[in-house]
């Protein structure tokens, strides 16, 4: 018997009375039923014949198809070179999992095979029979099996069907027929690699006829933070008159603990410890159990805090929505990114290490919120912990998603039976988690007139009532942008700015003046998401574009364009920098140009704290390595120098100088502001300075925060020039730093950059700070600090400038498998200087 029951996550689930069923399968292809002819599902083996045998290829589960071909060697790895394309054939290919087993739990009175959820559905055979169906991706299945031999060794195989036949990036959302996730089908970030596999756990459990398969936690959290109530319900599964034990687990691990025949509990606490986000105060965790006689148990944490969204004058005035989020009754403005997987084979070895070094690195940062976009799966478990553990605010869309053709939720009875059967095992996944803090029904959802959708959508009233009944409370979004305009365009900004709620975009290097100047005429309530291209670092392109040389960086590279054909730039440096002919300079320049304009749209927004609400760059990391793309960190875990401008214009104190942008006619005047999450006063120094170091302009004027901006002529010299700004406390103490290479407006502004004469850098390592001293008589532009591929690294700076014997003391940590036994190589580079190695030893 199947049962689409709620939630089975095996997490904290009690051993005694559960059997992992995961770890090595037997794996084989099959072009459509020729599994059944060969009878993979019901022997182990076969004689030898005119038909050739099954070559069975081991396989992990959970895991992926792809993952375990490549342990095998019998894929290219589709990260190298034009190696994906060769790999498409695996999702056109049905596939069987099988492995045999024992019960090894105690006798009882049933027992449950179990699965988590299976990528994309299929058949479940014992013994050769067929025990049932497996559903989407995201819904788990429970066959009941009590009657099965304990003594006996038993035969259990899947058959995955083929994924279903979804659109890539350009096609029609109103022709969506699932939830799986359609990133895989090819999107500006990925290639097309079509996930298959059994990628949940598969256990087996066993109890005495009632099983616990969920529980909800939630605080009602009074608003002077000194009292809470915890509601617990609990999904009972078989004879629910069973008494049930629920524990409330404090932070400290004191245990408070009751007994319910009604399948819910409370506890009043006094003096809570209370959740909170990063930057704001602790995130103490409860953990809350739930246990029947003879059964598993089953555990779930919980946070203390509330959630909602609010007005602030500016929307309220509007007629908008709230955007403004408000935890514990502490309104924040909300900064971070936008997330996408880390890896388009999910059972690739690493995936978990991988994204949690992500999620300290957003917390690097300075965010507080995260939007996981619907495009791709909702967020997995290792990535929630960590935003529970660190403070980061989650904002996760439903896996439904914009197509470019239309863009129109679908409605047909096809996919409104697939959302009605996998919505509910996702928000029962979330909804335990106290850094979700915001549900969406989808990304970038619209009307045929690409005009944003709302809950007036049956699809999205539908999604949202889901989440009502199973959740409720939390803040829900139909979609972002949520409208009534799109996109952040000059178009809108200019005649129609109060119609810029929550908008998206621009995501394209467009060259010294359209890539910042809608930032500086954007009135919108939330930028939701928004970002500029850059070339991956020099390693990463070389360790992965191994079809011939990744130079040149344009069209006529065909690596280049297969590792992302929409994000090509170089036409662009050539209108910005002049020629460029070699990879290390024009992979600088490049992120250089990122850093550039994301710290100009950051500062722009959070100068509007009154009026904007959030902003979130478009994207942290990326799932592929791709040449060009709008990730702050590339996929060997390597950030970009737009990373530590996002990092500095995040920062708790940081310096927007509000410039229209780079370049100007003989001058620009800029209208320095600092932006702070708190009040102060000090005093700011700004120096202009020539290629050869000489000083220009120097201004010092005392700064209270928060204040606008007074108006500063800076004069423009004949070359490139660069403007500094250094912030100091009352106390003499550096807050805040800003660098920028401004220039006169003409034709490559910035193209004596490129041709300046060579200066010279030195290293020295000074405990665990690194000092770079520029020993030449020219600037050096952009010094750039990087450890080795398998080497993850936290730099206080880099992509800074140094003036002629100028020094720099930048913090280093480094982790890594060889990090403190053998000294690590570290580059830096920059503009006009020869690159450089010193080894590093952990002090």
């Amino acid at each position: 018997m199947t049962t689409d029951e709620p939630d089975h996550q095996p997490r904290g689930a009690s051993a005694a009375f559960r059997q992992d069923l995961g770890g090595e399968w037997q794996l084989a292809p099959s072009v459509s039923e020729a599994w059944r002819f060969r009878r993979l599902h019901a022997e182990t083996g076969q004689e030898v014949g005119a038909f050739a045998r099954t070559a069975w290829i081991p396989a992990r589960v959970p895991g992926s198809v792809h993952a375990d071909l490549l342990r095998a060697g019998l894929i290219r790895d589709p990260n190298e070179g034009l190696a994906s394309l060769e790999a498409e054939w695996v999702s056109a290919r049905q596939w069987v999992y099988r492995r045999t087993f024992r019960v090894e739990l105690p006798a009882s009175a049933r027992l449950h095979l179990c699965f988590g959820g299976s990528d994309y559905g299929g058949d479940v055979f014992l013994n050769g029979a067929l025990l049932g169906t497996l559903a989407g991706p995201h819904t788990p299945v429970r066959f009941d099996i009590s009657g099965l031999d304990r003594g006996a060794e038993h035969l259990l195989a899947v058959l995955l069907r083929e994924p279903p036949p979804e659109a890539g990036q350009l096609g029609r959302t109103s022709e969506t027929r699932t939830l799986k996730p359609r990133y895989g089908y090819w999107w500006d970030f990925a290639t097309r690699l079509i996930h298959i596999g059994l990628w949940q756990d598969v256990i087996l459990e066993a109890d005495a006829g009632t099983a616990v398969l969920d529980l909800f936690a939630r605080a009602d959290l009074d608003a002077d933070l000194r009292r809470a109530t915890v509601r617990v319900d609990v999904d009972l599964g078989g004879d629910t008159t069973v008494p049930v034990t629920v524990s409330l687990i404090h932070p400290d691990g004191r245990q408070d603990e009751t007994r319910t025949t009604t399948r819910s509990a409370t506890f009043e606490l006094q003096d809570p410890e209370v959740w909170w986000p990063a930057g704001l105060g602790a995130q103490p965790l409860y953990r809350v159990r739930a246990s029947v006689p003879g059964g598993a148990s089953i555990e779930r944490c919980l946070g203390i805090r509330t959630a909602r969204l609010v007005h602030n004058a500016a929307s309220l005035e509007r007629g908008a929505r709230p955007y403004t989020l408000e935890i514990n009754g502490k309104a924040l403005y909300a900064r971070g990114f936008n997330m996408v997987p880390v890896d388009m084979i999910p059972g690739r070895d690493g995936v978990a290490e991988r994204e949690r070094a992500l999620a300290e690195y957003a917390l690097a940062a300075h965010a507080n919120l995260l939007r996981f976009n619907g495009v791709a799966p909702i967020a997995s478990d290792t990535m929630l912990d960590a935003c529970d553990e660190l403070g980061l605010l989650v904002w996760q869309e439903m896996p439904l998603t914009s197509s470019g053709t239309d863009n129109v939720p679908p409605t047909s009875p096809e996919f409104l039976a697939n959302l009605d059967r996998d919505l509910p095992a996702l928000v029962r996944r979330l909804r335990n988690h106290p850094s979700v803090v915001l549900l969406g029904a989808g990304n970038e959802l619209t009307d045929e007139r690409r005009r944003p959708a709302d809950e007036a959508h049956p699809t999205i009233r539908r999604i949202q009532d889901h989440i009502t009944a199973l959740d409720g409370t939390r803040p829900f979004l139909p979609t972002s942008p949520s409208g009534p305009e799109y996109d952040l365009s000059v178009d809108a900004a200019t005649g129609r700015p109060e119609d810029l709620h929550d908008v998206h975009g621009p995501w394209h290097y467009r060259g010294a003046h359209d890539s910042y100047r809608p930032h500086v005429l954007s009135r919108a309530l939330a930028h939701s998401e928004f970002g500029c291209q850059a070339a991956s670092r020099e390693t990463t392109l070389r360790r992965y574009l191994t079809d011939g040389s990744p130079w040149p960086m344009d069209d006529t590279n065909p690596q280049v364009v297969h590792h992302g054909e929409w994000w090509l730039m170089r036409h662009r440096i050539t209108e910005v920098f002049g020629p460029v002919d070699d990879l290390g300079t024009y992979v600088l320049l490049t992120q250089a140009a990122q850093g550039d304009v994301l710290r100009h749209a950051l500062g722009w927004n959070r100068s509007r704290r009154d009026e904007c609400s959030l902003a979130l760059i478009w994207q942290l990391g990326e799932p592929w390595p791709n040449a060009h793309n709008t990730s702050l960190i590339d996929y060997d875990l390597k950030p970009k120098l737009a990373y530590y401008r996002c990092r500095e214009a995040n920062a708790p104190v940081a310096l927007h100088l509000g410039l229209p942008g780079p370049v100007g006619k003989g001058h620009l005047t800029a209208a320095p502001q600092v932006l702070a999450d708190t009040t102060g006063s000090g005093e700011l120094t700004l120096t202009l300075h020539s290629l050869t170091g000489m000083t220009l302009q120097h201004e010092t004027r005392s700064m209270i925060w928060p204040a606008a901006g007074q108006p500063l002529n800076v004069t423009l010299p004949e070359e490139p020039a660069l403007l500094r700004a250094e912030l100091l406390g009352e106390d003499g103490v550096l807050l805040a730093r800003a660098e920028h290479w401004v220039a006169r407006d003409q034709p490559q502004p910035f193209a004596a950059l490129v041709g300046m004469p060579r200066t010279r850098l030195t290293l020295e390592q000074r405990g665990s700070r690194l000092v770079v001293r520029n020993a030449g008589v020219h600037v050096a532009p952009w010094v750039s600090l990087e450890s080795p591929s398998d080497v993850l690294e936290d730099f206080s700076d880099s992509g800074f400038n140094l003036l002629p014997g100028e020094e720099h003391e930048v913090g280093v940590t480094l982790r890594g498998p060889e990090v403190g036994v053998l000294a690590v190589p570290l580059t830096v580079r920059a503009l006009n200087a020869t690159p450089l190695d010193l080894l590093w030893e952990t002090p």
